[in-house]
């Protein structure tokens, strides 16, 4: 499966995560036939590690447009800003792959919010 693809499943459970809590993320993966992709094994556990400090970074950089985010909106960002952050993914790919991620899956400009947003938190 290639990178994008697999990026694309990290933010479908990342977002299956925002309704229903993940508690188990091995079955989780078998339920989607994903139980040899570590990039995405590797992805959701440090999402899951690192969920809080994810959470305080977009809400200090946001303030109260946190708090209006759509869920797909909020599953783009915690992507990107794990990658960057935690899983040593270049800034730029990480980048590239959410604004790509929020045209096929959120609003028409959306977009451009989530490029915004994450190149001011880069920008810090």
């Amino acid at each position: 499966m290639k990178r994008s693809q697999q990026r694309e499943w990290v933010f479908k459970l990342i977002y299956e995560d925002s309704i229903n809590k993940i508690s188990d993320v091995e079955k989780a993966l078998a339920y989607h036939g994903l139980e040899d992709e570590d990039f995405i094994r590797d992805s959701i556990n440090s999402y899951n590690e690192n969920y809080e400090k994810i959470e305080k970074t977009l809400q200090d950089s946001l303030n109260k447009r946190y708090s209006r985010l759509s869920r797909v909106e909020k599953a783009i960002l915690f992507l990107s800003l794990n990658e960057m952050t935690y899983m040593d993914i270049p800034v730029s790919v990480s980048i590239n792959e959410a604004v790509e991620l929020a045209k096929a899956y959120a609003n028409n400009n959306d977009y451009q919010m989530i490029n915004s947003v994450l190149g001011k938190i880069v920008r810090k």
